[in-house]
Parts: structure tokens; sequence; C-alpha cells
């Protein structure tokens, strides 16, 4: 198995900047946990899904959640290896790093 590789929040938040192909996707199934863990510039995993099959392989993406050891965004890193993606990273720390960092998030309504 490969191994899953991390990002910090502000290598991933400078690298969203310098590099348009790079995806920032919310790790969670449903919308209501995006909408309520929405990062600036993230996708759902519904819109990612609905991309992947046009994807390179090698476009990198990064995965991120709210649980506390990553373990949904380190899920789907894992799920998106095995299709073949091999630029695939969780965010370390999820959200609360990417706070934490000053990273921009979504205003809630």
């Amino acid at each position: 198995m490969t191994a899953v590789e991390t990002i910090n929040a502000r290598k991933a938040c400078d690298l969203l900047k310098s590099d348009p192909k790079t995806l920032l996707v919310c790790g969670y199934e449903g919308d209501e946990e995006f909408h309520q863990h929405h990062l600036e510039g993230a996708i759902s995993l519904h819109d990612f899904l609905s991309r992947k099959d046009s994807l390179a392989k090698n476009t990198p993406i990064i995965f991120y959640c709210a649980c506390p050891h990553d373990e949904a965004a380190t899920g789907q890193v894992r799920k998106y290896q095995e299709e073949g993606f091999t630029n695939v990273k969780v965010l370390e720390g999820g959200v609360h790093a990417w706070k934490e960092a000053g990273c921009p998030v979504m205003a809630m309504a």
C-alpha cells in the first residue's frame, strides 16, 4: 500500500494560490458537512466525483476534514490512490490547522 502523504496548511494555502490546477476537496460525503467545514477555494466531494474522470492522474489534490486524526481525508486519499491518482495528499490537521494558519474560510450564511 502506498503511504499517505500530508501537507501542512500554510503550504497547501500557498499551493492553491500558485497552482490553479490544485484541487482542495472536502473529504465528507454529505453536503451538510461540506457547508459546515467550507474552506475558501474548496469543492465538495460530490463536485470532485463529477470531475474525477476528466482529471489527469497527476492532478494535485488535497483532501481535508475536521476529524481529530484526519480519518475521513485519509480514507479518501487511499481510495483515489487505488484508482491511480498519484498526487493526492491529506491536509494535516484539517480545518482546524487551516484556520490556525490564517488561511481563508467561507463565511457562514
